[in-house]
Parts: C-alpha cells; structure tokens; sequence
C-alpha cells in the first residue's frame, strides 16, 4: 500500500498510517534516504495550527534524533517558509506537519530537500520500501552520537524578511484597503504582521487557531465571509489563504471570487507589458484547468502548457524548461524568480504591486478572459476497489462522454478518498438537460464500481 499521494503523506489522525508509531517510523525511514554524506545531519521540521500537530512534531523529533539528526523546530509557520530556513539552516532536508486544505482531523506530512524542493517520486519510493521492509530494532548507534532538537527563536523573523524581498520599496502601499482570511491555520501571525508593516489598511479574520478549527468555514476554500467583509468594509482586494498558506484565493472589489485562471491571466498580460516576458512565451498549468484559458492567452500571443495536477509538477515543468511562471486553478503559483516557492502571500503581494503599479482594480484587470462553464463532482470511493477496477472505469467513461462537446477529466485525489471528475463546456452547445442527466450518470457509475 503506498503512503505518499500527490502532496505528501496524508489521512485522519489516528488511523493508518497517521499514527504517533507510524511516524516515528517514518521519520526513521525518511532519515536514511534523504541525510546527506559528509553533511551535518540535521532537519528542519515545520507544523501548522492542527491539534494533532502536538502529537507528530515530538513522534518526528524523537524518531530522528535516534538516527543521529539534530532537529531544530520552526513551527507554525506556512510550509513556503522551509524553502529559505531550509537553505538558510543548511538542513540536510525538512518536514512540514500539514493536511494544508483538509479539516483539522485529518494530518499529514511532506517532506522537502535541503533546497526546499519537494522530494521526488524516486525518493519517495525508496521511504516506502524502508518504511515496509527495514528492521529498525536491528539499526545500531551509539548513544552519544544521537541528535539534538532546539526551537529557533527567530523563524518568523526569518520568513517573514524573505516575504518582503516580494514587496517594493517605491509603492505607497498605504493606498489599499485589504481584507485578509488566514484560516486560522499556519499564516495567522505572520501574515498579518508583514501586511501591517508594509502599512496597509488591514481587516483581519481567521487568525484565532483553536487547534480544530483550521480551514473551517473560512480560508481559500470558504472565502464568502473574506466576500462579505470585501464589501462592507470597500476593501480593494480580499486574500483567502489556506490552512498551511501555499496557496490564495484572491477576491475583486465588488466581493467576487477570482478563480486560478483569472489570475494566472491578469498576470500573464501585466508581465507581457513589463517585458518580464514576451509573446510566445509558454505559461504552465495544469490539466484540469479550463481551457478558455487557452484561447485568452493565445489572444495576448503567450502559449499554455499543462501538466499533471499537484504544485511539484508545475514547479519541475517551470525548472526544467526556464519558464517564468505558472499556476493551479487551486491558487498555488510558482514564479521562477522567487524567493520563496509556491508561496500564497509572496502571490498576493505580487497582485498588490501590480494593482498600485497600473492604478486599477482588479474588476479591470480582469476583463478579456473567456472562460468555458465548469462542473466539478467529487464522489467518494474506496481507493483499493478503485484501483482494482481503474481500466474498467475508465472505458465505462470513455463511453459516456463519447459524441458529446464537452473537455473532461477523472482522476482520484491524493489527498482523499475520492474521485475527481471535471467538466469543462460551452453552455451554448450543450444543453441543460443533457448536463443533468450527465451529473446523474457519472455519479451512479462511480457509486456502482467503487
């Protein structure tokens, strides 16, 4: 059974392999994979405001102390902050204690290399196959060689620095008036911290953590209260973070909720003008975004290149090519000269710039983007059937959607257990009815196979 999904280890607290044992183990078995020779063996390890996060830093700490590692704990903070205290550190890797967008009963872990790059799939596997097959009862080391652990007194300090390299010195950032939702998770303190001194007009919700109530009812996957305080308060702009702060969800003036897309093209034609880039110039994303996206680009003469869902493969498209930037529907965005990777703040402080920059609101920058009507159906699943059964699914699928103007997409999440499926149309070639009864089918067919 794998461990690892699309963004790390991730599941319910108390059950496999989310257990207190079961990361000790982990922490045992990533030690042996991702140390360096000849280095100082050490790990950083990061958390968000979660309950269990009590539970699994000390599980991690002891479990790599015992392999010989110093631990220094940096927590809470988002997990873009181990893309610079990882380096800074001079850590052989880190961890982030995050279920990122997932309720505060679920958990989860992901793990990074000294560069602050997520670990790849090959080191991913090698984990498992430790994590399975290793006798740690058998794993010898003398006492005075194990490791140490110490809380850095000055991490926030240290992240928060690194998001102001986004800012620019020369913008009167006095002139905006913003709404900020930190879902009560891992930005609640930073985030207002470094927007108050940048010396914003600031209205700040979602930065109570209770330790269960991160990413409930509020954040980038509820940001109708973020809405709500947009109007009331005539704020310029509403950020809605997620619970371990990789991603924003960005709101207009008028309280409307820009999805991904939107601002992957206000941006696109803001750097076009800037001549940050130039026409032809490939934007990356990914294959569930919509594709009026596509046609919106293709009009300011840039390209779209689409990759496999999960910031890491946006990330690696962008590294392993020198492009300038990309993003997810999601909100995760990745520029290639970041400070900080995949950051949600380091984005909302871009779109600050640039809305002070051009003198206008996001309302207008907006316009000229046409995208196609979407539907998104998220069934559960149980994971080991679905598995057993994918090629027949999908044929079943392939059938259903056959002779029909629509795009669509089915994949299981890694993060839940669920299967995915998304609609992508033009409402003037599809009729209503033929949608219901679409949504009708799709449902039943994975209720009956999974």
């Amino acid at each position: 059974m794998r461990l690892f999904g699309t963004d790390g280890i991730r599941g319910q607290v108390g059950k496999y392999p989310l257990t207190a044992e079961n990361v000790l183990k982990l922490a045992k078995a990533s030690s042996l994979v991702l140390r360096r020779k000849n280095s100082i063996s050490r790990v950083v390890i990061n958390k968000d405001t979660r309950l269990s996060g009590y539970i699994f830093e000390p599980a991690l700490t002891s479990g790599f102390i015992s392999m010989g590692i110093e631990v220094i704990l940096v927590g809470p903070l988002p997990t873009p902050a181990l893309t610079v205290l990882g380096k800074s550190l001079r850590a052989d890797f880190s961890v982030m204690i995050t279920a990122s967008h997932n309720p505060y009963q679920d958990n989860g872990l992901k793990f990074f290399s000294g560069q602050g790059l997520k670990i790849s799939p090959e080191e991913e596997n090698k984990i498992e196959d430790i994590f399975f097959n290793y006798d740690f009862d058998n794993f010898k080391i003398k006492q005075s060689n194990y490791g140490k652990a110490i809380r850095l007194k000055n991490a926030l300090g240290r992240y928060s620095e690194a998001l102001k390299q986004s800012a620019d010195r020369n913008l009167n950032y006095s002139k905006l008036k913003v709404t900020l939702d930190c879902a009560n998770g891992a930005s609640y303190k930073v985030a207002p911290e470094v927007l108050f001194e940048l010396g914003l007009d600031l209205h700040t919700i979602g930065n109570n953590p209770s330790g269960t109530n991160i990413n409930q009812k509020c954040g980038s996957l509820y940001p109708l209260k973020a809405s709500s305080l947009v109007k009331k308060k005539k704020c310029d702009i509403g950020i809605c973070l997620d619970g371990d702060g990789d991603r924003v969800i960005i709101i207009d003036e008028k309280g409307s909720i820009l999805c991904g897309e939107e601002i992957i093209y206000i941006l696109a034609k803001y750097y076009l003008y800037k001549k940050k880039i130039k026409k032809g110039s490939v934007i990356v994303t990914n294959e569930i975004a919509n594709y009026g996206l596509d046609k919106s680009l293709e009009q300011l003469g840039l390209k779209l290149k689409r990759v496999k869902v999960g910031d890491k493969n946006i990330l690696k498209e962008i590294i392993d090519n020198n492009y300038f930037f990309g993003g997810e529907p999601s909100g995760h965005f990745i520029f290639k000269d970041d400070v900080l990777i995949g950051d949600g703040m380091t984005s909302a402080i871009r779109l600050l710039n640039l809305m002070l920059e051009e003198n206008q609101k996001l309302s207008v920058l907006k316009k000229g983007i046409d995208l196609l009507q979407v539907i998104n159906i998220n069934q559960k699943i149980d994971r080991e059937k679905f598995y057993l059964l994918q090629d027949s699914i999908y044929q079943k699928f392939n059938k259903l959607f056959n002779n029909l103007n629509i795009y669509y997409n089915i994949r299981p999440s890694g993060t839940e257990p669920l299967l995915r499926v998304n609609l992508q149309y033009d409402k003037r070639n599809i009729r209503v009815g033929t949608l219901n009864k679409l949504k009708k089918q799709i449902i039943e067919l994975i209720s009956d196979a999974c």
